[in-house]
Formats: structure tokens, sequence, C-alpha cells
């Protein structure tokens, strides 16, 4: 009964988190476009920052959580790590194959560096910063301080002239009220989630698969708990796709990605230190290489094509496969 009512948890939160995550994308959205935001910037910004709301209901909960019990966050960077991968490779994909994305020249100057960049550090500090392999307070303000320097270079790129996109407006006054309805969802529903996942991970994976419990917070936090944190960025980007907005469908990729590295776990690890054990390690190297990949067949042809969409899901069903398999020991 127990296991039952923890996945109602996992379920119910997953649910505050997605209709949360899509108030404060809609409002936030209406609020940036009555001041004229370019709409490349609210996909890098506003969107990301609201799509990515559910990684960081979930981390910061996992961190507070870890901190009350004395241990580290080992959820809170499988969260991160898995959800980063399920975007490149799973929520890109989608949108490929639904609509072929076109890739704006300027975004090699800065969004494309700047997501590898901060992949690679976080890897860097995950390896070679602690002999723990740990990500603790003061490298956690090094994350918040590039995200600092990233959203200068945002703001500072508004001062760019481009095409204003059809995005959805609601009433000023409506947008603070859905403003203030989606924190509110998203924080409960990281609870919800938090609570749920940790519960399954240890009761079921470990007596059933007599997993140690790390490696099944791993599993969880990489497989179940990420993608359902991706969910509002799935959603975002395939439907705006559809509609050929594709600079917001990829911007909410990239944005989402660089959010998740530097503010969700920056965030995060100053509240308490985020654990990283050897799977997580070996995934960073993996999220690396799939950036790499994306970077790739973005850069060929200014476009990424269906067939690449296609190739992107491939990788994903794969990464999948073997993080199970490398939790039930045939890794």
């Amino acid at each position: 009964m127990e296991i039952v009512l923890h996945i109602v948890y996992l379920v119910v939160g997953f649910v505050f988190l997605i209709k949360g995550a899509d108030y404060f994308v809609v409002s936030s959205s209406s609020i940036a476009r009555k001041f004229n935001v370019s709409p490349l910037i609210i996909g890098l910004t506003l969107v990301a920052f609201g799509t990515s709301l559910p990684e960081l209901a979930v981390s910061f909960a996992a961190s507070l959580s870890a901190k009350a019990q004395g241990t580290t966050a080992d959820i809170a960077m499988g969260n991160v790590i898995g959800s980063n991968v399920a975007n490149i490779t799973l929520i890109l994909g989608l949108s490929a194959v639904v609509m072929p994305i076109m890739v704006k020249k300027s975004m090699f100057k800065r969004e494309f560096p700047f997501m590898m960049l901060v992949t690679v550090v976080i890897s860097v500090l995950a390896f070679f910063f602690q002999s723990d392999a740990a990500i603790v307070w003061w490298e956690a303000l090094i994350l918040l301080m590039l995200f600092g320097y990233y959203l200068y270079l945002m703001f500072r790129s508004h001062q760019e002239n481009e095409e204003l996109e059809s995005i959805p407006m609601v009433n000023p006054k409506k947008a603070i009220w859905l403003l203030l309805i989606g924190l509110g969802g998203v924080s409960l529903g990281g609870f919800l989630v938090t609570e749920g996942a940790e519960y399954i991970a240890i009761e079921l994976l470990v007596t059933a698969f007599s997993m140690t419990v790390t490696r099944a917070t791993t599993l969880v936090g990489l497989s179940v708990v990420a993608l359902g944190t991706s969910l509002p960025e799935l959603v975002t980007s395939v439907v705006a796709a559809r509609k050929g907005e594709n600079e917001i469908a990829l911007g909410n990729v990239v944005g989402s990605n660089i959010f998740n590295i530097i503010f969700i776990v920056g965030i995060s690890g100053v509240v308490t230190t985020l654990g990283i054990n050897s799977d997580v390690l070996i995934d960073t190297v993996i999220l690396i290489f799939i950036t790499a990949v994306v970077t790739w067949f973005s850069f060929t042809g200014y476009k990424i094509t269906k067939k690449e969409g296609y190739g992107l899901l491939f990788i994903y069903i794969a990464y999948i496969t073997y993080i199970i398999l490398r939790a039930l020991n045939h890794f």
C-alpha cells in the first residue's frame, strides 16, 4: 500500500510540475512580449527558465532533504544530467522529426559555445576538484557566477534587431496570477516527486533487484525523474516546431541545458553538497559527447534535419538501455 501511495505522489507531483511550468511560461512570455523582447531571448531565458522549473524544484527539494538527513543529494545531480541528455536527444530529436530546425549562425558565437563550456565545467568540477567526487558550496558559486554572466550576454544581445514571432499572450493581471500559481505548483510538485522517487528507488529497486541505494537513486534520477521533469521542454519545443517557431524550439532546449547546469546545480549545491557517484561521472562524459554531436548537426547546413532527429532519438534509446543494464550490473 505504501508503494502505491508514493507512486501516486510521483504522478501527482509531475502533474503539478508540468501545469505549474506551463502557467509560468504563458505568463512570463506574455509579460516579456509586452516589453517587446525577441522570441530568441524569450526562449533562451524566460521559457527556458520556466520549463526548467521542475528540475529546479526536484533538485532543490532533494538538496533540502539531504541537508536535513546529513547526506549528499545524489538524486539532484542525476536529475540534471539525465534531463540534459533527454533535452538534446529525445526533445530536440522529436522537434526535428516534426519540423527540421533551422539554426541561426549567431548561436554558434554565443549559445552553443556556452552550452559546451558549462557542460565541460560541470565535468571538471565533478572529476578533478574533489577527491570525493562532489559539488560543494564554493564550486556551486562558480556556476552561479557563470549564470550571472550568461544572463548578461542574453540581455546584451537583446539590442540586436530580431523579428518578433507570434507567442500567446494573456492579460497582464491574469499573467501575474498565473505566475504565482505556476511557482506554487512547481514547488509542491517538486516535493511530491522527490518523496515518491526516493521511496521507489529505495524500497522497490533495492529490494526487488538487490541494487545499492546509491545506484537505485541514480537510476531513478537519470531516467524516471529526468524524463518527467523534461516534459515541459518536450511540450514547448514540439509545439513550437509544429508552428514553425524554430528559434523558440531550439532556444528552449539550449537555454534549458545551460540553466540546468549553472543555475539549478549552483543553487542546489549552495544548500548542500551534491553527491556525484561513478555512474553520474560517466554520464557527464556522455553528455559532453552528445552536446558535441548536436553542435555538429546544427553546424552542417545550419539546421537539424529529420534524419538527424531520428539519430538523436536512437541515441536516447541507447542511453536509457545502457543505464538500466548498468544498474542491473550488466555493465
